[in-house]
């Protein structure tokens, strides 16, 4: 798990910052203490222990399509079909959208309903999802983002500084047969969902000085922050990496070493 966790940092998205940077030095050991084995194992028995609480199809590949008006003029509702879950109806979104002042598309209202049936079933007001116009429908998804089986739904809220993009998310909540809103993953920036070890990762840039990534859990219904490795840059060949892991409920610094 923790070198899994070094290699986050081979992906395209430091690009920018090696660039600047030129050639780093080679990864150095870091120093991680005592506890960081035990981080881990932790980890890696936190993950097996959150799939026996899937209730879904953990198997389940959710696919989607949109339909949305031809040109801005067209103020028709974009339209998504989709399922979430191999045993329940296909789903119907309606997306309610109208042109602000900047000429981005705001989705105000989702209105949704099941095959076979007119009325919506559930309407999500407020929806909050601004985007530029040539993202396509506002960056409509069914994924499954707390690993329970069932696939849910999100939009863009915003797109910020550099990579860091925000979304809207609801919950498919079996019980309560509804998608239910969450606000602490809505906080969470360019989050990418790995079923396999049952982490939310979230890479970000804080300026062109500074970026990281973080890796979050889902605890009872929350998501909690168990991993964060940060890079700061003091000039074109001076980077310095720290990391962070959770111990005993509290994020420490665990190492620090060159950043690769």
């Amino acid at each position: 798990m923790w070198l899994r966790r070094f290699c986050l940092w081979t992906l395209p998205f430091m690009a920018p910052f090696l660039a600047a940077a030129g050639s780093a030095s080679a990864q150095e050991s870091a120093p991680a203490g005592a506890h960081v084995e035990g981080v881990a194992a932790e980890a890696a028995a936190g993950a097996d222990a959150r799939r026996e609480n899937v209730r879904g199809d953990e198997t389940f590949q959710s696919s989607y399509t949109c339909i949305a008006p031809s040109d801005a003029s067209d103020m028709a509702p974009i339209v998504c079909e989709g399922s979430i879950s191999p045993v329940l109806p296909l789903l119907y979104f309606s997306l309610s959208w109208r042109l602000d002042e900047f000429g981005d598309r705001v989705v105000d209202t989702v209105h949704i309903r099941r095959k076979g049936e007119v009325e919506a079933f559930q309407t999500i007001e407020d929806a909050g999802s601004h985007a530029a116009g040539q993202i396509p429908d506002n960056g409509f998804e069914l994924i499954d983002v707390n690993f329970d089986g069932y696939h849910d739904l999100r939009l863009i809220a915003e797109g910020t500084a550099g990579p860091n993009v925000l979304y809207r998310n609801w919950l498919w909540a079996p019980d309560e047969e509804a998608f239910v809103g969450n606000a602490a993953l809505d906080e969470i920036v360019s989050p990418e969902f790995d079923p396999e070890t049952q982490e939310i990762v979230s890479r970000w840039r804080s300026s062109a000085a500074e970026g990281g990534v973080d890796i979050y859990v889902w605890e009872e219904g929350r998501t909690v922050l168990i991993h964060r490795e940060t890079d700061r840059y003091a000039g074109p060949s001076a980077c310095t990496r720290t990391f962070f892991d959770r111990i005993d409920g509290e994020l420490r610094e665990t190492g620090t070493g060159a950043c690769g």
